[in-house]
């Protein structure tokens, strides 16, 4: 009994740790509510004056985003390591609650190396940018996701004017998806 309580917490505490991963992945039940099903075009022409977004400062973008993507791609690969872990040994007939402890806490470990890879690269394009034009590339990249599932992303770039300037503009906002 007291076996089974702790693997159901377990479960619950790895899913809990879990939740906001597959919350912000674009096509997520919600992933869309972040920015708002209502974020459009227009919005997203304003974000994109309130940014204008300097060359150097996509590069500098870029290159966060290249230094961070090894780690977050390994980290990445251990949480799925560990949920295939945990749920074979969740499938024994007298699961080792202490294997399913640990195989726990290696997901959470590696759950808090993406996120804090995710949280200091915030702040350092928060830092380059200035906290206005950083929420609106944050908003820009939230509703990224939502104009995209609607086909939209032709529009914006024909609205906006300046096709050419704009196509690096949404290559990084797909890249920090």
């Amino acid at each position: 009994m007291k076996t089974t309580k702790r693997c159901i917490v377990a479960a619950i505490a790895l899913i809990a740790a879990l939740m906001p991963a597959f919350a912000q992945a674009p096509g997520a039940p919600g992933a869309g509510d972040v920015a708002g099903e209502a974020y459009g075009l227009a919005e997203a022409r304003r974000d994109i004056r309130a940014l204008d977004l300097k060359q150097e400062e996509a590069l500098f973008i870029r290159e966060l985003l290249a230094r961070d993507s090894r780690v977050m791609e390994l980290a990445r690969a251990e949480i799925r390591e560990a949920q295939a872990r945990l749920a074979r040994l969740m499938l024994e007939r007298k699961p080792d609650t202490q294997e399913i402890g640990k195989t726990v806490r290696a997901s959470l470990e590696a759950e808090y190396r993406v996120r804090m890879a995710q949280i200091e690269r915030n702040l350092a394009i928060r830092e380059k940018l200035g906290d206005e034009r950083w929420a609106a590339l944050s908003r820009l990249a939230r509703g990224f996701a939502v104009l995209a599932r609607r086909g939209e992303l032709k529009d914006l770039a024909e609205k906006a004017g300046d096709a050419e300037r704009l196509a690096p503009l949404l290559e990084l906002l797909k890249s920090l998806q």
